[in-house]
């Protein structure tokens, strides 16, 4: 499985490297699962075109889900895409479909097909909101190297070498700097720290990133000053 874009990274994953992907496990024999949960969120789109997706390779599905893309969170609704000569996978999705979930509860039907009624460009409107915050975090983050920020609404920060505890630092975070983010061990990355930036209004996110900043520049000189 492939999250394109990528949580918890934020990492907007070129059609190129995911074709690597898609061959190589056509090569072996497998499936590849795309989860494409963040399908509008990313920021290198040219002329407004989403994600890669690979409609006409059977072994590939591609989930879809309305909690990111249309903020309907708690509605439960998504779809899985897959090619019309994947045949031999039919019977087991459609046995999945009536054992499991049987089907999302009306109210969230009407409002998906009301959200894909209003259409994409409603999402990149309200998404492009997030650029001013998306730039202020990167920027408060300057001395870390950092991973993401291209894709869903993620950055990570690597933390100074020192610095071995990324579940401290983020209680550190809090307590004196009143910014809160993830500790990258809960993601699988420890000695990272994982910031969201579409949590806040773009002014109160501004004010976020500027205590990051000084979070973050104290940090990284009381790392030095250990060496």
């Amino acid at each position: 499985t492939i999250v394109n874009p990528g949580n918890p990274t934020g990492v907007s994953i070129p059609k190129a490297t995911l074709q690597r992907a898609v061959d190589l496990c056509r090569q072996h024999g497998v499936w590849l699962v795309l989860d494409c949960t963040y399908e509008y969120f990313t920021t290198d789109r040219e002329h407004h075109q989403p994600i890669p997706t690979f409609p006409d390779d059977k072994h590939v599905l591609h989930i879809f889900s309305f909690s990111k893309s249309y903020s309907l969170a708690g509605y439960r609704c998504g779809y899985i895409c897959l090619s019309k000569d994947s045949e031999d996978l039919w019977p087991s999705i459609m046995k999945i479909q009536d054992t499991i979930p049987i089907g999302p509860p009306r109210i969230s039907q009407i409002v998906a097909l009301g959200a894909m009624q209003v259409g994409k460009e409603w999402v990149y409107e309200k998404y492009d909101t997030l650029q001013g915050s998306r730039k202020a975090i990167l920027d408060a983050l300057h001395p870390l190297r950092t991973m993401g920020g291209s894709g869903a609404m993620y950055v990570m920060a690597q933390l100074p070498p020192t610095v071995r505890d990324d579940i401290e630092v983020c209680r550190r975070l809090v307590e004196d700097y009143g910014i809160a983010t993830i500790p990258g061990t809960y993601c699988g990355f420890p000695g990272w720290i994982r910031v969201c930036y579409a949590n806040l209004e773009p002014d109160i996110c501004l004010v976020a990133a500027q205590r990051l900043r000084d979070g973050v520049q104290d940090i990284v000189v009381d790392a030095a000053t250990s060496e």
